[in-house]
């Protein structure tokens, strides 16, 4: 409970709970895994939300309900019956324990898949910031994300309400938000383990925040090139 108090504080003052990452050795094992005893919980009840979703949508379809947009996005060209046959004649979905074995499967992966992906972008922020000169290396950024990644968890607990039916859109900007400040809640972390200021740490979120948008707009742009060459 100790913990949990303390992890509330430091959402509300961010700005000094990290302070002593910074005054030790970076070993970020151990944060490593308090960080997935507090986040896998959370993490697979939303995965198991959003598989039961999507086989229900997927369900819907299969019984020929068409939503508006598909007809535009996925079956150009298609009139209405077409469409509803093409989606009566899609294969069942996988069985229940298939999926709930899936969902054990491929959480954690993607928690972890998460924290290394945020450690790498950020550390390559910092170092485009040339805000690396303390030299604690990439186990600091580790142990930063760790840490921040643990009480962010506190987070996905809200980011759960979205799945009350007939909730989701009311609820769509204030859980947006509350995601957008745990983005920026890493910089705080990162800003205590490499000695700098604060408003650095942040900073690093926010310029990976813009890489990553600008690579998938790159992306998308192949994409639609190589669409267009191949028609």
């Amino acid at each position: 409970m100790e913990s949990l108090r303390e992890a509330l504080r430091a959402l509300l003052g961010p700005g000094t709970a990290f302070a002593d990452l910074g005054a030790t050795p970076p070993q970020p094992g151990r944060a490593f895994g308090r960080m997935l005893l507090w986040w896998l919980p959370p993490a697979l009840l939303y995965g198991a939300f959003s598989a039961w979703n999507a086989l229900g949508e997927y369900a819907s379809l299969r019984a020929g309900h068409l939503p508006a947009w598909l007809g535009l996005l996925i079956l150009p060209g298609l009139d209405s019956d077409s469409s509803v046959a093409f989606l009566r004649g899609l294969p069942a979905p996988p069985a229940a324990g298939t999926v709930a074995l899936a969902v054990i499967l491929l959480v954690p992966l993607s928690v972890v898949g998460i924290w290394l992906h945020d450690a790498v972008w950020d550390h390559t922020a910092l170092w485009m910031l040339g805000a690396l000169k303390a030299k604690r290396g990439f186990r600091a950024t580790l142990l930063a994300e760790s840490q921040a990644l643990r009480i962010a968890a506190l987070g996905s607990w809200i980011g759960l309400l979205g799945f009350i039916r007939g909730a989701g859109l009311w609820l769509a900007l204030p859980l947006g938000l509350v995601e957008a400040y745990l983005w920026l809640f890493r910089g705080f972390a990162l800003a205590a383990v490499h000695g700098l200021p604060a408003w650095k740490g942040v900073l690093a979120t926010v310029l990976h925040a813009a890489l990553l948008g600008l690579f998938t707009v790159l992306l998308l742009g192949l994409m639609v090139w190589m669409l267009g060459m191949a028609g």
